[in-house]
């Protein structure tokens, strides 16, 4: 049995190799969709894109196959090599969100998968938008999602199991079903992975998150020198509804870009 560290990064690390087996029930390419509606609606011109936080490539794969010219940055090497194998063509960069250097002007810089809510405080957070927006064109868009309430009350307050013909997985939350706003929350997941001598490997990690309040997030946003431009709702499907609701939605979307004036660092 391995045991992962409770850190974002460490525990992606020995985590990568599953992961594409443990997110596979998402529709990246309609998720791609509905995000590229929301940020033309915002006006967004331009295809080049960092994705922050990229992970194994599979939130960038549809943009780079609707012609966005991509870079991505994730904070896990094991992360970034899943990324490697599957776009040996695009530009990876092993970075941290919170200390991100300025790696060009792009046209849509994107954070999903709640990324952001690994971030455990607010300084981190206002950190990790600092950097969003140091590598933003001037008339680029910022995307990022972030949990609700609800994701806090339901999905990290319950266990589940996940069987797939890679792994099994078995998560258990710890949240509470009244969790309150910024909360903190951990997810064990325990892997078990077949071996060839009929005996599964067992894998364990354990992943912490951050609550974020939605006004504590635009006024952050406004700190680090970005104007939000909306706060969506995201159905199931990742259909964005433009009446945000945190009791009712698992996770919410922000459009921001640079506010006129502002002075990113």
């Amino acid at each position: 049995m391995t045991t992962i560290p409770a850190s974002a990064t460490e525990g992606y690390e020995e985590f990568a190799r599953f992961y594409d087996a443990f997110t596979s029930a998402s529709d990246y390419d309609a998720w791609t969709s509905h995000q590229l509606g929301l940020a033309r609606q915002h006006g967004l011109t331009g295809s080049r894109l960092l994705d922050v936080a990229c992970g194994t490539g599979k939130s960038f794969l549809p943009f780079r196959e609707r012609g966005f010219h991509v870079t991505g940055c994730d904070s896990s090497a094991a992360m970034l090599a899943e990324a490697a194998r599957k776009a040996p063509d695009v530009v990876l960069v092993e970075a941290d969100m919170r200390r991100l250097e300025s790696l060009g002007a792009f046209d849509l810089v994107t954070c999903f998968d709640d990324s952001l809510n690994h971030l455990l405080d607010e300084d981190a957070l206002a950190a990790a938008f600092a950097s969003l927006a140091r590598n933003l064109a001037p008339a680029g868009l910022l995307l990022f999602d972030l949990n609700t309430l609800l994701a806090y009350r339901t999905t990290f307050a319950g266990d589940s199991v996940l069987v797939h013909e890679v792994a099994t997985f078995v998560m258990r939350g710890d949240a509470d079903a009244d969790a309150s706003p910024g909360c903190l929350a951990a997810v064990r997941v325990d892997v078990f992975a077949p071996r060839e001598d009929g005996l599964h490997e067992r894998l364990v990690t354990r992943l912490q998150e951050r609550h974020f309040a939605p006004h504590r997030v635009t006024t952050l946003l406004a700190l680090a020198g970005l104007e939000c431009l909306g706060v969506y709702g995201l159905l199931d499907d990742g259909t964005p509804v433009a009446v945000p609701d945190e009791t009712r939605q698992l996770k919410l979307v922000y459009a921001a870009r640079l506010a006129k004036g502002g002075d990113p660092e």
